[in-house]
């Protein structure tokens, strides 16, 4: 089990306990914090049982972009209670607001543990490099899915983040290719050239116009024969960011958006092989 699942599984356990004590225990809550009505508690419980719903949800998907948002949550609550017990603007007891202070012990420890869940997500061992793969099972030969994935030169008709595309020099492994986006540019070296097989793209992070937070990405893309009809296209990338927070706040919006890049890269070629 990921860091991200048991922190999550944890967390929304723990939520809900929470949640469903302060609404169980409304009167006892009421002599301790020295008020006279149940409302503030019915809120406060209601919300919190409900939030922690919505962790149980995301225990099976791991969506990185969602664990970032319960992170979010989480912080915001933290601080807003903090505010709460420096400025002490409510009429409850000295017991109210310790009890609000011990309450904050799991979160913070909860941001702790799920903040490395993402931070960790889709980690390759302990290397620190990430990577996300995509595939696609296509019906056709493994020679005519190979033809139409190694039309280097046209990869930006197919791939929406680039909008142009030039070989430099060099065939097979060993070539250089020129890819911009607007007015950003790059260039990408094939250190990896298997005839009917695979090729791996690395790029030069380094370039002054390169736009993304990247000190290191490859792209690997494989034709595997699952059948005579059948072929699956998979996509690799293998990547590491320039600074360790972007691991946690670039990472799941990043994982979001090139998925949705990567899946439409792949319905074109479909669209292109099976005309």
């Amino acid at each position: 089990m990921t860091t991200s699942i048991k922190a999550t599984k944890a967390n929304a356990i723990s939520t809900l306990i929470s949640g469903l004590a302060i609404l169980g225990f409304q009167h006892q809550l009421m002599v301790m914090f020295e008020i006279n009505e149940t409302l503030p508690f019915i809120i406060v419980g209601g919300v919190i049982t409900f939030f922690s719903l919505t962790m149980f949800m995301e225990i099976k998907k791991q969506r990185a972009l969602a664990l970032l948002w319960i992170v979010a949550q989480d912080t915001l609550f933290v601080l807003a209670s903090i505010v709460i017990l420096i400025l002490q603007p409510f009429d409850i007891s000295t017991t109210g607001y310790v009890i609000i202070g011990l309450f904050l012990l799991p979160i913070l420890y909860f941001i702790k543990s799920q903040s490395k869940g993402i931070i960790e997500m889709d980690v390759i061992g302990h290397s620190g490099t990430k990577r996300l793969t995509f595939s696609r099972v296509v019906k056709a030969s493994k020679n005519t899915v190979w033809d139409v994935i190694t039309d280097i030169e046209n990869y930006h008709e197919v791939a929406s983040n680039i909008d142009k595309v030039e070989i430099v020099s060099g065939e097979g492994e060993g070539l250089v290719r020129s890819c911009s986006h607007g007015n950003d540019s790059w260039t990408e070296t094939c250190t990896l050239w298997e005839d009917q097989n695979q090729y791996s793209f690395v790029v030069n992070t380094n370039a002054p116009d390169y736009p993304y937070p990247f000190k290191y990405l490859k792209g690997t893309w494989k034709v595997n024969e699952t059948n005579t009809r059948e072929t699956e296209i998979i996509m690799i990338f293998d990547f590491e960011f320039k600074k360790s927070y972007q691991k946690l706040l670039l990472y799941p919006m990043l994982k979001w958006k090139f998925s949705k890049v990567a899946q439409n890269l792949l319905k074109k070629w479909e669209k292109i092989i099976v005309k």
